[in-house]
């Protein structure tokens, strides 16, 4: 079944197709809501996609698959990935913890909303995906990393999101939100102005909440909350977020180790290789933390990092190390 169809055929029309879809067209353009309720379906949505369409997934079901799209959409009509209910999120399920992406984007201009996705090795992939938003998911039981803006993946925002249970797999690379590259991939490490916004990371994230790695620039994350249960040491994977990127807004988040002795700092800053933009002029404020008295706020281990108005509730009086400048 194809769902691309031409532009005169997309006008104020109502088609019923099969393999549980329909297509519904929007008013003078060529945008049309199609609604899913099969994998199938949505596989030809997706990669039939065109700028302003918007695809509804049937509330509660469970779409078995790795999903996938090439397709652009534009800033004034973004391609939407949506459930029909935000009660009752759709479910893109992989075939294993062990393989594959439950959906990756590779266009630019997404909205992906209301969904959760599961049972893949990596959640939601952007790969050179520019300007897309990823609102009120939830990704949990995964291999790997949860989500990555991965290959030149700039000015995206993660927003009103919950990310709990994976690096199930390979615990010291379970990530909860990966910015960017390890400057030996072969990929483009430079991702700038990618945002994170109130996001509640854990339990069972197994490394670290956030990683932002070299080559990253711009990275704001505000206003998130970090369950510092189940991370796990491995690979290094000590801190609610570990910071290599640049020129990063880390401001007013929340975080609690809640005993877990695997977590040495809450935030820590590092210079890592000398190929891309890396440690530098990075910026923490007004975040709240419970360390069960050890380690720092903000760690800096190498390179350079600005202070301001962060603070700890289990009374120690250990705030920052390295070379941070206060303002």
């Amino acid at each position: 079944m194809n769902l691309k169809v031409k532009a005169s055929s997309r006008l104020l029309l109502s088609i019923a197709l099969a393999g549980g879809c329909s297509l519904w067209g929007a008013g003078t353009t060529n945008a049309a809501t199609i609604n899913c309720s099969t994998s199938s379906c949505l596989t030809n949505a997706l990669a039939n996609a065109m700028p302003g369409d918007i695809i509804v997934l049937a509330a509660g079901v469970t779409f078995n698959g790795q999903f996938t799209s090439a397709v652009n959409g534009t800033s004034s009509a973004p391609i939407t990935i949506k459930s029909a209910s935000s009660s009752s999120k759709a479910i893109l399920k992989g075939p294993s913890t062990s393989s594959g992406y439950g959906l990756h984007v590779t266009g630019d201009y997404w909205m992906v909303q209301n969904i959760k996705v599961t049972n893949s090795q990596k959640a939601i992939m952007l790969d050179n995906s520019n300007h897309t938003t990823i609102d009120g998911v939830e990704v949990y039981n995964i291999g790997a990393e949860g989500i990555h803006f991965r290959d030149g993946s700039s000015y995206n925002t993660l927003k009103n999101s919950n990310i709990h249970d994976v690096g199930k797999v390979d615990p010291g690379y379970g990530e909860g939100v990966y910015v960017g590259s390890d400057e030996a991939a072969s990929y483009n490490h430079t991702v700038k102005n990618n945002s994170i916004l109130n996001t509640t990371i854990g339990p069972n994230v197994t490394a670290e909440h956030i990683d932002i790695k070299e080559g990253a620039d711009g990275t704001l994350v505000q206003n998130c909350t970090f369950n510092g249960t189940g991370i796990s040491g491995a690979n290094s994977a000590d801190s609610f977020i570990d910071i290599k990127g640049v020129n990063s807004k880390i401001y007013n988040n929340t975080g609690n180790r809640n005993g877990n002795s695997n977590i040495a700092d809450a935030f820590q800053n590092r210079i890592h290789g000398s190929s891309y933009p890396t440690g530098t002029n990075n910026d923490f404020s007004g975040n709240s933390v419970n360390l069960n008295g050890v380690g720092y706020i903000v760690n800096v281990a190498s390179g350079s990092a600005k202070v301001h108005a962060n603070t700890r509730s289990d009374g120690s009086s250990m705030l920052y190390n390295g070379n941070y400048t206060p303002y």
